[in-house]
């Protein structure tokens, strides 16, 4: 059943990819980016049911990954992500939780994206080992840890 709140969500989920591709890709601190969709989804978790949250997962890794050409890497591992961790994100959604504790549980998710997304890479053989897997599983988790707890702090429903 279609909602005026599952289209509201789907139009800033839209939004937040567009900002992704156009602004934050560009937006590189040595080769390492921010995946603002993450944290988006990792948001999402702690308010929907776990298969709406798996189908924006699919719907926007999906479009991420058609704007960029990555062969359904985000895709997989967004969804893979939420499968595994919604219920840990749903459990902990009670609770107030502070700026570090948020920003260790973005960390976790967002290097457990990372290492999956770097194991599906292996496979279609897109990036080369090196120091691409520091800048992915160290500075990009870092980073989009950073921004997610910085979302959190400027969020409005306090």
């Amino acid at each position: 059943m279609i909602r005026s709140e599952n289209i509201r969500l789907f139009f800033i989920g839209l939004g937040i990819v567009t900002i992704q591709i156009v602004l934050l890709r560009h937006f590189e601190i040595i080769g390492a980016q921010s995946d603002l969709v993450l944290i988006f989804l990792l948001w999402l978790a702690t308010k929907k049911s776990k298969t709406e949250v798996l189908l924006y997962a699919a719907f926007l890794g999906f479009l991420q990954d058609a704007l960029t050409d990555l062969w359904g890497l985000n895709m997989f591992a967004k969804t893979v992500l939420i499968f595994i961790l919604f219920g840990y994100l749903n459990r902990i959604s009670q609770n107030r939780l502070l700026f570090w504790q948020v920003f260790l549980i973005i960390l976790m998710a967002a290097f457990i994206h990372n290492v999956i997304f770097y194991g599906l890479s292996l496979f279609t053989e897109l990036y080369s080992p090196g120091f691409f897997i520091w800048s992915l599983l160290i500075i990009s988790s870092m980073f989009t840890a950073l921004l997610g707890s910085f979302l959190h702090l400027v969020r409005e429903d306090k």
